[in-house]
């Protein structure tokens, strides 16, 4: 996995440059270890010196036949947590019209936020590996036979499962090997992205939305027994006891929570509460107070979840901020599309499903593209630049979806979209990962995803709130024997009820409908225009050759 350190070539030229580093420390008469006058003695240390901060931790030899059953493995992981978050997407109307809960319906898609970065150091990678996709495996068992909304949103909550895939690839693959590789990861992100929309509504359609989840039951048994046989990464083992103090519970909780309260209220906001009410004011104070004191708690902690010192590298925060509005966006896009299908333009859940595959399969091509040409270009920054470049157009783009858009533009519209989250997915965490030492290489690929998430989860939820207030004031502007016939039909809480209204009233409603979804892109736009110029400060970064230490940006 790490060939390219063991070159003669770049051994020699590695080895000359860490021995002057090291001459210039323990020596105080020349400043300088010339190559031939080094000691074996020195030698080592420089080769260990040399070794620790430029490759990842070596894994024991492994077959090429093992390698390959491995990486499958980690694809299926892949596979099923993409696959998870997007096969909802066309499901949720059907889910929200049967539990009655069309307010809770992002919550379904919030919940989704679990992250093992700091346990898999603790543990080992394999241990929480395994321990990720049991989990996983029982979430998505609980959801499937859940009886309410409240008991599906529980057991959603537990299913995260990507990060961890990531950090095992970043351990395994040097720096200037990890594009080719992660962009099969997120090649398979995008196959699972395809497949997750077309699934969803078939079992819809076919069978019953529950499929949506207890699929994964079957699929996770591979990733368990490939990753059990033939992951086999060095790991320094201490007392159970021991490996428990280290855990950050504190900090653990606090994030739980802040998030919690920061949702609430965006779901709840002009809804259930009015954005005035006490309850709303005092939960966003709550969630500002909690965020505060988790920065003081992580700042004494031992070993932080979220260690403070990567927010002081400016290119990380940057990255961390795009990450976060592209969540936002690209989660607003791709979970209200499918409604925007179903709704306005009357089409089935598998067919809403279908209209989404050129949004997924320009985020596979750009993808595997920017794989291929992110060590000829060697600056993240470019690919970047166009990918939030094309997400703000596209996004732009689909305020001008109405019930008479044609085939050609929603597919146009949403491609562009597509194409520009593929070039900003694996590109921000891989500069991320170069921009920090190996040490915090895992947390960092951990909260690169996790920023991901918690934007898409602010994303959705604040689309819900401006949706859910948007539609009742349009509503509230059409005739009262319109309102009668939307009573009649309970719209509020069973949106695929408005192919059922009469031709008079249907008329009204997706006019009000229509009104609403431009406005929700009218909000998301901003968002992606904020992430591009965001990425202007990215600091210069290039794809490392092995010969060069991994810095972090000052």
């Amino acid at each position: 996995m790490a060939s390219s350190i063991s070159s003669q070539s770049t051994q020699k030229d590695t080895f000359q440059m860490a021995t002057k580093n090291t001459g210039s420390i323990h020596s105080h008469t020349s400043g300088k270890i010339e190559l031939e006058e080094c000691s074996a003695q020195q030698k080592a240390e420089v080769d260990n010196f040399d070794i620790e901060r430029q490759s990842p931790p070596a894994a024991p030899p492994i077959t090429p036949r093992a390698a390959i059953l491995l990486f499958i493995g980690l694809a299926m992981a892949t596979f099923l947590a993409s696959l998870d978050g997007t096969i909802i997407a066309t499901a949720l109307p059907k889910i929200a019209s049967d539990f009655k809960a069309q307010s809770q319906m992002s919550w379904v898609a919030t919940a989704y936020l679990l992250t093992y970065s700091k346990f898999s150091d603790i543990f080992g990678r394999k241990i929480m590996i395994l321990f990720a996709s049991v989990t996983f495996m029982i979430g998505s068992a609980g959801a499937g036979g859940a009886t309410t909304m409240t008991m599906l949103i529980v057991f959603r909550a537990l299913q995260g499962l990507l990060s961890i895939v990531l950090i095992i690839i970043s351990d395994i693959f040097p720096l200037e090997q990890r594009p080719k590789y992660q962009s099969i990861i997120w090649s398979v992100f995008g196959v699972s992205s395809v497949i997750g929309p077309l699934l969803g509504g078939v079992f819809v359609q076919q069978t019953t939305w529950r499929w949506c989840f207890l699929i994964n039951l079957p699929l996770g048994v591979v990733t368990i027994a490939s990753v059990f046989l033939f992951l086999h990464l060095p790991f320094e083992r201490q007392d159970l006891k021991k490996q428990l103090a280290r855990i950050d519970y504190l900090g653990t909780a606090l994030i739980i929570i802040a998030v919690i309260c920061l949702l609430l209220p965006i779901t709840w906001g002009g809804t259930t509460y009015a954005w005035d009410s006490p309850v709303i004011i005092i939960l966003f104070c709550v969630s500002a107070v909690l965020i505060g004191v988790l920065m003081w708690v992580e700042g004494k902690a031992h070993e932080p979840i979220i260690p403070p010192r990567l927010f002081r590298n400016k290119t990380v925060s940057v990255l961390f901020g795009v990450n976060f509005l592209t969540g936002m966006a690209f989660l607003g896009v791709i979970f209200y599309s499918p409604i925007y299908f179903q709704v306005v333009q009357g089409v089935g859940a598998t067919a809403s499903g279908l209209h989404l595959l050129p949004m997924v399969m320009g985020l596979v091509i750009s993808s595997i593209g920017s794989g291929a040409l992110m060590a000829k270009i060697k600056d993240y920054r470019i690919f970047i630049w166009i990918g939030t470049t094309m997400v703000a157009i596209g996004v732009g783009l689909c305020m001008l979806l109405d019930a008479d858009s044609s085939m050609g533009e929603q597919i146009g519209f949403l491609l562009i979209v597509g194409l520009g989250i593929g070039l900003i997915l694996q590109t921000c965490m891989l500069a991320a990962q170069a921009a920090v030492e190996k040490k915090d290489m895992a947390v960092v690929t951990a909260l690169c995803g996790f920023m991901n998430s918690i934007g898409g989860g602010v994303g959705i939820a604040m689309c819900s709130a401006l949706f859910n207030n948007h539609l009742t004031t349009k509503f509230a502007e059409l005739p009262l024997e319109i309102l009668a016939v939307i009573a009649e039909y309970n719209l509020a809480e069973e949106i695929t009820a408005v192919q059922k209204l009469p031709a008079d009233a249907k008329v009204y409603v997706i006019g009000a409908y229509v009104d609403t979804f431009q406005f929700i892109f009218k909000c998301i736009t901003p968002i992606a225009c904020a992430a591009f110029l965001l990425s202007l400060f990215i600091r210069r970064l290039r794809i490392l050759d092995p010969s060069e230490v991994i810095m972090g940006a000052a």
